[in-house]
């Protein structure tokens, strides 16, 4: 019985730590509106001023009102790029940009004025959408043409996109993330009382948001992109499902038709799915031996899983979660209260059938003893997680370089479970409070954090899509 009672306690505690979000969010904590998150890391790069004519429609096709919301688009991108400002227009500014002809870079006597590096032209001719970018040292010129429109902002916003990272790549030889996804879930009571929580993808500006057709109705958790394969987008999703009664692990092509395969067979509750950039390891949670640990299913990204599972890492009645692998495939952070709280560890990915008694976990957080969710930035040089500081829930970032932890946001407000853009300069993670659990945007170099989700319903869990290089 003693034993029994250990157990459940252990399994208590793992739910608490992996799936803090579905349970009730602390209360007493001021509403989003009015209590802005704020970012106190260092800026890492000073942003590059540029200066972004009004759209030049008088050709146009269509009203000034799309073309307004199109600009708007354009403007955000620029604004929220981590790499460049928006000179504020001005009626003195904007003529000094538009005196000249559209293909005609502004006098060296209008740069001063405009107090900017780069100016960009955007003109709309009938249908057709085209950009010029200035720089002010040289006179290169980019330019980019015959860009077709539909007239409807919703189906244009993506190929606004496509410029922007068009532009961020002449700028920075770089690509940019605005046509970028983000995958999480919507959380919602239905007309008969219970809780539905489905999958949802929007744009990485909170934008174009839309139930996924794949998910059942049911309750679905923390969602996560299968990297894809060189010269591809992400085509798979993994997450967790309770259609069973059981959390288990399933993944889907996000195809037409496509039917939903579960991840293995195994016993118990398997939660938290992180994938290898190489596709070839699924890490996850299993509480299969009585006690909350770290699997891994071999996999292979065309036929599925290989083999059965194997047991990386166990610690006595301790929990573990939240797996997270490094961008060469070589490590893996992961949650463990085996010291006492819980803080994120470190280790190399051993291969199967070492001895769990010879498998060396190093800890890696330090600062704060309550830690959680993971997330390796693509570049593999900073790791985000979640950390308690003063009672509310904080987003923080390890540098491996300079083996630093610093915090990344204060305030009020709970925020959990980061995911790193493709660029591992934005994070975006989710509030989880009475009433409020939103996603936010951020980037290391500007101090703000940008609400980009609205609409009824809790959000939580975001993931960030991949790229290949």
């Amino acid at each position: 019985m003693l034993s029994e009672i250990k157990n459940i306690k252990r399994l208590l505690i793992f739910f608490a730590i992996v799936i803090l979000s579905l349970q009730k969010p602390i209360s007493g904590v001021a509403e989003e509106a009015t209590s802005p998150i704020i970012v106190c890391l260092d800026t890492e790069a000073k942003l590059i001023p540029v200066y972004l004519t009004r759209f030049d429609s008088k050709e146009s096709s269509f009203s000034p009102e799309y073309h307004k919301q199109l600009e708007k688009i354009l403007q955000f991108d620029l604004s929220n790029n981590g790499m460049t400002s928006i000179v504020p227009s001005t009626s003195e500014r904007e003529g000094f940009a538009k005196a000249e002809e559209f293909n005609i870079r502004p006098s060296d006597s209008s740069w001063k004025a405009l107090g900017a590096y780069y100016v960009i032209k955007i003109k709309v001719n009938n249908k057709q959408l085209s950009a010029r970018l200035f720089s002010a040292n040289s006179d290169n010129v980019k330019s980019v043409d015959n860009i077709e429109l539909t007239g409807l902002v919703n189906s244009d916003r993506k190929k606004i996109h496509q410029l922007s990272d068009t532009l961020h790549r002449a700028l920075f030889n770089t690509r940019g993330i605005a046509s970028t996804k983000i995958l999480y879930t919507i959380k919602n009571r239905e007309n008969n009382g219970a809780w539905c929580s489905e999958l949802w993808e929007c744009d990485y500006d909170g934008a174009n948001a839309h139930k996924l057709s794949l998910s059942e109705s049911g309750y679905v958790v923390t969602p996560v992109y299968m990297p894809p394969k060189t010269g591809f987008n992400s085509g798979t999703v993994f997450y967790v499902s309770y259609q069973t009664g059981q959390p288990k692990i399933y993944y889907q092509s996000l195809t037409e038709n496509a039917l939903p395969r579960r991840l293995n067979l195994m016993r118990g509750n398997q939660l938290m799915p992180a994938i290898s950039r190489a596709r070839d390891k699924i890490a996850f949670i299993c509480d299969l031996t009585g006690n909350p640990d770290l699997f891994i299913q071999p996999f292979n990204p065309e036929g599925g899983p290989l083999g059965k599972p194997y047991q990386i890492f166990s610690a006595r009645l301790a929990t573990q979660g939240s797996p997270a692998f490094s961008p060469d495939g070589t490590r893996i952070a992961f949650v463990s209260n085996k010291d006492g709280s819980a803080r994120i560890y470190v280790m190399d990915v051993p291969a199967p059938g070492i001895s769990l008694k010879d498998i060396k976990a190093k800890l890696l957080t330090k600062c704060n003893k309550e830690s959680s969710a993971p997330a390796w930035s693509p570049d593999g040089t900073k790791l985000a997680y979640c950390s308690m500081v003063k009672g509310v829930r904080q987003i923080w970032v390890y540098d491996f370089t300079t083996k630093e932890e610093k915090q990344l946001t204060q305030g009020p407000n709970n925020k959990e479970n980061p995911t790193w853009a493709p660029n591992s300069l934005h994070l975006a993670f989710n509030t989880s409070d009475t009433g409020s659990c939103e996603l936010f945007m951020i980037n290391l170099n500007q101090p703000n954090a940008i609400k980009i989700s609205s609409g009824a319903g809790e959000k939580r869990f975001p993931s960030w899509e991949p790229r290949s290089e």
